[in-house]
This record gives structure tokens, sequence and C-alpha cells, in this order.
């Protein structure tokens, strides 16, 4: 898929991943529409970018219509959905409340499927929807039960909504990747004996930043999303084998 002239909505792309992913999208000759929760740094990050903002809560429908809606009436229509949009609560499993459970289910599972329902109205034939995972879609780990929860919850419906957008020309996929360079996992790497631990856990010990995660990103949407569709990209050094 040609980027450039294309209208791509990156949700949570205020730092991070998605804010490498707008930024290289943006780059490519594409219209890069940020969506994102806080509206102090999304607007300063599209700003810097050149991008548009629009506030938007993903486990929120009415914020999600009034994107779609804001779309059509800027843009027309809408090409790529990145839905990249994530919270992540890390307690031990018997502090871990429900309700803290339910939190990041509503914006990680429901607030992904709400995006793909919403925003695939507006979706042409030949549009492609790419979801961000994490290896731990399928690795378990402890202390991060509802993330890793919602990002296999995320896998599944990533191929489900794949065999019906079909019928609309649209395609979705996902990509998995390891330890990042995120503000996400910041508890982890500004400790040096945490980043070893880390890596320890990484056949080929990489530990990768935003911007090769967005680099993927690209590489998916460019060259992969015309013909697969329900696949899952597993980009992670190997952690996913230890």
């Amino acid at each position: 898929m040609e980027l450039k002239n294309k209208t791509i909505v990156v949700t949570g792309a205020a730092m991070g991943i998605g804010e490498a992913c707008a930024a290289l999208l943006k780059e490519n000759g594409a219209r890069v529409i940020i969506a994102d929760v806080d509206e102090k740094a999304g607007r300063e990050t599209a700003q810097r970018l050149g991008c548009d903002f629009f506030k938007t809560d993903i486990s929120d429908e009415n914020d999600l219509i009034a994107l779609r809606d804001h779309i059509v009436s800027e843009y027309g229509s809408l090409d790529i959905l990145v839905n990249n949009a994530a919270r992540q609560t890390e307690k031990n499993f018997f502090d871990f409340t429900v309700k803290d459970f339910a939190n990041d289910i509503n914006v990680n599972l429901i607030g992904t499927f709400a995006a793909i329902r919403t925003l695939c109205e507006i979706m042409k034939p030949g549009s492609t929807i790419l979801n961000m995972l994490s290896v731990h879609y399928e690795q378990p780990r402890l202390n991060k039960y509802a993330y890793d929860a919602s990002k296999a919850g995320i896998a599944m419906l990533t191929k489900e909504a794949a065999l019906v957008l079909a019928e609309k020309g649209i395609t979705v996929n996902a990509i998995s990747y390891g330890a990042v360079r995120t503000p996400m996992n910041r508890d982890w790497i500004e400790h040096p004996e945490h980043m070893e631990q880390a890596k320890e856990k990484i056949p080929l010990r990489w530990v990768g930043e935003p911007e090769e995660i967005a680099s993927f990103v690209r590489s998916i949407l460019t060259e992969f999303s015309e013909r697969a569709t329900g696949s899952v990209f597993t980009i992670d050094g190997g952690r996913r084998l230890r």
C-alpha cells in the first residue's frame, strides 16, 4: 500500500510507540490523525509533527463517533487505523482488584473493538487495520494480568474482524513486539539491573526503540496489508521462545 495522501488514525499517539508511528507515517506523506485521551501531550505532539489531533477516549463510544464524524468532515474517509492506545496496571495478583482489571480491559480490548466497529464504517475496500499486541498475548508473566489478557483478546479479535471485514475488502492484522523503551516500561528500562534481567530473557538481547517498531509498522502497511489478513507479525528478538 502506498502511504502518500492516505488518511491514517493512530490511537494513543501522544507518546511512545504511537508517537513514533505517527511521525514516520507523516514523513511518508500520510495525513495522520493522533487520537489520544491526553489532550495536552497529544496536541503538543501533533503540533510538533504537523499532524491533526482529536481528543479521544477509545473506551467511550461517543468519543469514537465524534472522531468518525470529524474524519468524514475533514477527509471524507479513513484508509488506515492503527490501534495502539493501551493502559497497563501492575500489581500482585491478590491486590489486583476487579476494578483494576476492568479498567485495563475497557481501554485495551473493548476500546480496540469499539474503534474497529465504529471506524470501519468509513473505510473503503483496500483499507487496512493494524492492532498492536505484545509478546505477552501468548506468554504469561506475573503482575500485569489485565494487560496481557487484553492483548490475548485482541489477537483473537484481529482474526475475527479479519473474517467479517474481508467482505468489505478491509484487511486486519496485528504486530506483536517484545521489550521496547517506552514510558509505559520506565519501571525497568531506567534501572540497569532490571534491563539486564530483561535482556537475559531475549535470545537476541534486543530491546527495541519506538522508532524501530514504527519501521516494522510501516513495512506491514506498505508490503503486506493488501494480501495478508488475520495475521500476527512477531518482532520480539526471540522473547517468545523463553
